[in-house]
């Protein structure tokens, strides 16, 4: 794994990116999340599944990136006995730029529609190079070890916001936990995946309940995780990441849980919360970072490690009658650990879905979304809609429209980077 080791150190860099600070929004008009109108079946999805139809007449790498010139953020084979990939993309996406790897280079990029039926592109591994835009160098990481990032940017954060009061509603201002994360999938030469680097950043913690974050994989077995082994860290020096199912003999999804990643020591004095105040912002260099390799004990296919798969929840234990209470995104299940109480707290409270869709409310709303870009969260009790006013017109089309609602904030309720 030393390879994969030496890779990741080159990719795996903690800087915020700028092209993700919001763009301004409307005035302050759009009323209450809690009351918003949505259609039942609307998922909160952003991002959405891309099947890469590529054909090639022999085996070829393959890259992928999200606009032209860009660096790829997927590298897999095409042709002969590899496995088929699908991306996970931003929602919005109506291009992908697709090259390969050629008998003197890599071919200039193409610009590839995407459609509800996919990406379809014809790779020629013997046309002409064209510039290595996009790609890198020979003396960084090589450009020919498979490779998927996790959101569908190169070396980018994703973002997941959570409210902290499941089975109840709280002030959804949707910051009670806010936490970054990336992943990189490391395959070998028929697209099946060796091991993941992740890594998590705390943006933000507005709650005062001490929920822990895990990742249930919903394709992985338990007894597929072999090793866990810690990457990197910054303002975090005890944070573990421990799989709780991980005997070779355990058939349920592996969990994965998070250590000693909420607490931090550089939070200025005076403030309540962990970077959700005004007047208490915190620069993103003393936010608590780490990173773990996880490695598996056999290759696993790409499909049961897709985006998709990946069920990251809060979880915590209530003091006062030892119920475990998990918060997952709208449509993942609790974990066996946690079904029967799901059942009990569910059942009890006005708000949850009558209909037993997991964890949505009768109003078909969520307690946690995922966003495919590093965002800034709102303040301290501000209503979400008045931080990103387009998230309504998104939600009431059932994520038809404005599709890109997060790149669209009002700078005044956001707490600001510093």
């Amino acid at each position: 794994m030393k390879k994969i080791l030496l890779f990741a150190a080159a990719a795996l860099s903690f800087a915020g990116c700028a092209e993700d600070a919001p763009t301004p929004g409307p005035a302050d008009d759009a009323g209450k999340f809690a009351e918003m109108s949505v259609p039942s079946s609307f998922g909160w999805k952003t991002t959405a599944s891309v099947a890469c139809n590529f054909t090639a007449p022999q085996p070829t790498r393959v890259y992928v990136a999200a606009e032209q010139g860009a660096e790829p953020f997927a590298s897999f084979m095409v042709g002969g006995d590899a496995d088929p990939v699908k991306l996970n993309v931003p929602a919005a996406t109506r291009t992908l730029c697709v090259s390969c790897r050629t008998e003197s280079g890599v071919s200039p990029q193409v610009a590839v529609p995407v459609t509800s039926d996919g990406a379809f592109c014809s790779l020629d591994p013997k046309a002409a190079s064209g510039t290595r835009a996009g790609i890198g160098n020979d003396d960084e990481a090589s450009v020919d070890e498979g490779l998927i990032y996790i959101p569908a940017r190169w070396n980018g954060w994703g973002t997941l916001m959570f409210e902290d009061l499941w089975p109840a509603y709280g002030d959804f201002d949707f910051n009670d936990f806010v936490v970054n994360y990336k992943i990189q999938l490391y395959m070998q030469n028929k697209n099946k995946v060796d091991a993941m680097l992740i890594g998590v950043r705390v943006k933000a913690v507005g709650g005062s309940i001490p929920y822990d974050l895990c990742l249930a994989m919903k394709g992985v077995k338990g007894g597929e995780i072999d090793q866990i082994e810690p990457y990197n860290s910054k303002n975090a020096p005890e944070a573990e990441l421990v799989a709780l199912n991980s005997p070779n003999y355990v058939k349920e999804p592996a969990v994965l849980k998070f250590l000693n990643i909420r607490e931090n020591a550089n939070r200025p004095a005076g403030a309540a919360y962990v970077n959700t105040e005004e007047g208490y912002e915190m620069p993103e260099d003393r936010l608590a970072e780490a990173s773990f390799m996880v490695y598996f004990r056999n290759s696993i296919a790409i499909e049961d490690v897709a985006f998709d798969t990946f069920d990251f929840f809060l979880t915590r234990d209530r003091e006062s009658d030892g119920r475990r209470i998990e918060i997952h995104r709208g449509g993942f299940e609790p974990t066996p650990a946690a079904t029967a109480d799901y059942n009990a707290l569910a059942g009890q409270s006005a708000y949850t879905d009558r209909a037993g869709r997991f964890y949505y409310s009768n109003d078909g709303l969520v307690w946690a979304i995922n966003i495919p870009f590093d965002i800034q969260h709102a303040y301290e009790k501000t209503d979400f809609l008045k931080a990103y006013p387009q998230m309504l017109e998104w939600a009431q089309s059932g994520g038809a429209v404005a599709q890109e609602w997060y790149l669209h904030g009002v700078e005044k309720h956001l707490v600001k980077r510093k």
